[in-house]
């Protein structure tokens, strides 16, 4: 099971922040390759299939059924509450519906569970950014960056959280990496926003 990565963009280069570019952050979790597994629950004759959850809960939120989405990940996560990714996803969902204060505790159970997982520090950094913490979505992103060196929408969201600080100089060194490793990652539309951004701050 993969997580859908969260990401934030800057708007007009003014210090807005908000979740944007939506069908690109989900692209890269949609074909997951998912596996045949059962949860036996209470009482023993009900049966719940986690893989169909979760793949149900992806397609609403690509749907941007946020509120089913989150029905869905909630039920998977009674039956199996150590599911890291459903955690995360959720944690998307419900920043998607402004309830940040269910997203970062989401955020925070996932990181709980799995401490070096990029993808929750990632996805944390973006609703600290969404609710004006940019000191605390930056110390985020430097931990998802710690966790994975190539990941290039942390770099990116990290860059959107210094431009909000006025550290300009940070930013484009950011942006750079990003660019550099969307073009790696063959990630077009990435790679395009960051040079497009870059341009701006010269």
């Amino acid at each position: 099971m993969k997580p859908i990565q969260t990401a934030v963009t800057l708007i007009a280069l003014a210090g807005a922040i908000e979740l944007s570019q939506t069908e690109r952050v989900l692209g890269s979790a949609l074909n997951p390759s998912f596996y045949i597994a059962r949860i036996e629950t209470s009482p023993p004759h009900l049966v719940v299939d986690r893989d169909n959850l979760f793949e149900a809960g992806m397609k609403k939120q690509e749907q941007e059924d946020y509120a089913g989405a989150i029905a869905d990940y909630t039920a998977l996560l009674k039956a199996q509450p150590d599911q890291v990714d459903a955690y995360s996803n959720r944690g998307f969902a419900y920043a998607m519906l402004n309830n940040l204060t269910s997203a970062l505790a989401d955020f925070d159970r996932a990181i709980e569970l799995a401490p070096n997982n990029a993808d929750a520090y990632n996805g944390r950094g973006n609703v600290n950014a969404l609710a004006g913490n940019l000191s605390a979505s930056i110390r985020d992103f430097n931990q998802s960056i710690r966790c994975n060196r190539n990941f290039a929408d942390a770099y990116y969201n990290r860059a959107v959280s210094r431009h909000g600080l006025g550290d300009q100089s940070g930013a484009k060194r950011d942006l750079t990496q990003a660019a550099k490793l969307f073009q790696q990652q063959q990630d077009l539309g990435g790679y395009q926003q960051a040079r497009e951004w870059i341009n701006k701050l010269k």
